[in-house]
């Protein structure tokens, strides 16, 4: 093979040289075998290098975020006046079934009685649960319980107290609250993330407004303090609209999981229906487009009148009473309340109907 010589753009000399075939090749006055042969070890240290750092970084740093499935739900107690398609005897399997599907890793229920909190710990083995009654006998009323997922959380603390100005004076009772109501509440640490979770359930009082309020609060204060830093979820019946002083109030703490999914809710606005069956649902999508006070008003209320409410017809979107708050340190992903109907049937599982949220915790 004959020499070929290119000269060098600046500086005139000898840049690229072929010889014969056995020779080597000289660009610049590196051979081209050499050059390979430093570029190439420098692409190996560089990637050895990442591996090294990956193998002391946290796995949290680079795995895709752990979603959580949180919910609540009020399952109606078993109440003598509740017949037929409303009797627990006649519910009870396919509101079973009904949970089963939401396919939860913590939740809270209300207005559970002692046989079906055994008969909920029976069929549902995969789950362990916190929770006593609201009387002074542990055995004796409803309860709130919170059930989480055994497989994915170990259980750091958990506790039950009163909404009274005694929390823990079992069966107490304050600010003119009907009768005896409770919080119960777990901290939990996720076994996929390492990550602590706050979650706290309420009932609170159907009668006084006072005792709503301070009993919400309570519950919030007592969540940061039991928590220590670790995000919250407070869920329940809250017996109460958003625009009533309760909502407002827990509000200016924790944030209605409705306004920050990150896809639109799904499902109805109304979380309680009173056993009355509706052919045709107002979405959630629909009433958030209606002015806080009028999607929330009461027929014949004042907020309900066309002429005071801004030009938006009136529509009875039903009443949303069934909360699930969170602290400002979760990501919410959806948002979906289930009305599903029992099937074959035109009836619901309960009186309520369930709430449940994909969460990511960020810290």
């Amino acid at each position: 093979m004959s020499l070929i010589t290119c000269k060098n753009l600046r500086g005139g000399g000898n840049s690229l040289k072929f010889r014969g075939k056995s020779e080597e090749v000289r660009v610049g006055g590196w051979s081209s075998s050499a050059r390979v042969r430093g570029v190439f070890s420098f692409i190996l240290s560089i990637v050895f290098s990442f591996v090294a750092i990956g193998s002391v970084l946290p796995a949290s740093l680079y795995a895709e975020p752990a979603k959580i499935r949180v919910g609540t739900y009020n399952i109606r107690c078993i109440a003598k006046k509740d017949k037929g398609d409303r009797s627990w005897n006649d519910r009870r399997n396919d509101c079973f079934a009904h949970i089963r599907r939401l396919d939860l890793d913590v939740f809270g229920l209300q207005e559970v009685t002692a046989r079906q909190r055994n008969e909920i710990e029976k069929n549902f083995p995969d789950y362990d649960f916190v929770g006593r009654s609201r009387g002074a006998k542990s055995y004796k009323g409803e309860s709130v319980p919170v059930y989480y997922r055994k497989s994915r959380f170990n259980l750091e603390k958990s506790g039950t107290f009163w909404l009274s100005e005694t929390p823990e004076v079992p069966g107490s009772k304050s600010w003119g609250t009907a009768i005896p109501r409770i919080c119960t509440y777990v901290i939990l640490k996720d076994k996929k993330s390492g990550k602590r979770l706050c979650f706290a359930n309420t009932h609170t009082d159907h009668k006084s407004e006072e005792a709503r309020e301070k009993g919400m609060l309570l519950v919030v204060k007592r969540m940061k303090d039991f928590g220590k830093g670790a995000p919250i979820v407070f869920v329940g019946d809250h017996n109460c609209c958003e625009t009533d002083a309760p909502a407002n109030a827990v509000s200016q703490i924790l944030k209605d999981a409705i306004y920050l999914t990150k896809t639109p809710p799904k499902g109805p606005w109304r979380t309680f229906s009173a056993w009355n069956w509706r052919d045709r649902e107002v979405s959630a999508v629909e009433a958030l487009k209606i002015p806080k006070k009028v999607r929330n008003a009461k027929k014949s209320s004042p907020d309900a009148d066309k002429s005071k409410n801004g030009g938006y017809d009136w529509i009875d979107c039903g009443a949303k009473i069934d909360f699930l708050y969170v602290s400002p340190d979760i990501t919410v992903e959806t948002y979906e309340t289930f009305a599903d109907p029992r099937p074959g049937k035109k009836c619901y599982h309960s009186d309520h109907f369930p709430i449940v949220c994909d969460i990511i915790l960020k810290k």
